[in-house]
């Protein structure tokens, strides 16, 4: 069986750690033969620098950034998967959000790109922060023109993040994706790039039905797993509209809910 997680109020808990308990459960999981696959809205990068900090890198087969835009196989040591927005996308996107309206930020797989006639967001710098990337401010005009970037985020006060989300589903077009990736944060990324999508890659990579991967999440964008998955599972700490979109609900991140699916899984 595939076991596909979450990173952020999933695997780790509110300390950005993954607890003992936790982790003796996915060393029993891959010693009865059950494999692992990491799957975050965080860059590949930071994924496999997480996992090893853990010192649990070696349980995992995959890691798939960027909400499934790009996937690392870590016996190869290659990326097996990627899918970065086209220039006509970029330029799109602005077109119908007027970018420059809202706080946001562009990743590519080694930088956060900030437009220069912005201020810098406070949430914008502990992302950098935090997955260790370089945050480098550029013209508009030269962000739109690069052809490695996977996602724009918008970020914004947890207060106004969903009506914010409302607003930018209202205004793209049906081609695009915008998925809450947490309480400060809105990825925009092509309709055909979610978590649900990496799945569906590694099925067909390794072979295996549907019904034989599970996934465990806490957020929107943790939901197209759900739907790709035989088995679901929501952490006790989402939001209830994530909740009802799951088959199973476990305990919280703090409360070891993977240990829990875990042991309901075997």
């Amino acid at each position: 069986m595939l076991f596909v997680t979450d990173l952020d109020g999933t695997l780790l808990n509110g300390q950005h750690d993954v607890t003992a308990k936790t982790r003796q459960a996915l060393v029993d999981f891959h010693q009865r033969g059950g494999l692992l696959a990491a799957c975050s809205a965080r860059p590949v990068s930071s994924i496999i620098q997480l996992l090893q900090q853990q010192e649990i890198l070696a349980l995992f087969g995959w890691c798939a950034g960027f909400n499934g835009g790009q996937i690392y196989d870590v016996a190869q040591q290659q990326i097996i998967h990627s899918a970065c927005l086209s220039q006509y996308a970029l330029r799109d996107i602005d077109k119908h959000l007027s970018l420059s309206r809202y706080a946001h930020h562009y990743f590519s797989s080694q930088a956060i790109y900030h437009r220069y006639d912005q201020a810098v967001s406070p949430w914008t710098k502990y992302e950098a922060e935090l997955f260790s990337f370089p945050l480098e401010q550029m013209a508009p005009g030269n962000i739109v023109n690069r052809s490695d970037i996977y996602k724009i985020t918008l970020v914004a006060d947890s207060t106004d993040i969903h009506t914010l989300h409302k607003t930018m589903c209202e205004l793209l077009p049906a081609e695009y994706l915008t998925t809450v990736t947490g309480s400060n944060y809105i990825d925009i990324q092509p309709r055909d790039v979610n978590k649900g999508s990496a799945i569906q890659h590694l099925i067909h990579h390794l072979a295996i039905p549907p019904d034989q991967v599970a996934a465990i999440g806490d957020q929107q964008n943790d939901v197209s797993m759900f739907c790709m998955a035989g088995s679901s599972f929501a952490m006790g700490n989402a939001p209830q509209t994530v909740k009802l979109q799951a088959q199973h609900v476990v305990a919280s991140h703090e409360d070891d809910g993977i240990a829990q699916a875990l042991q309901w899984l075997r």
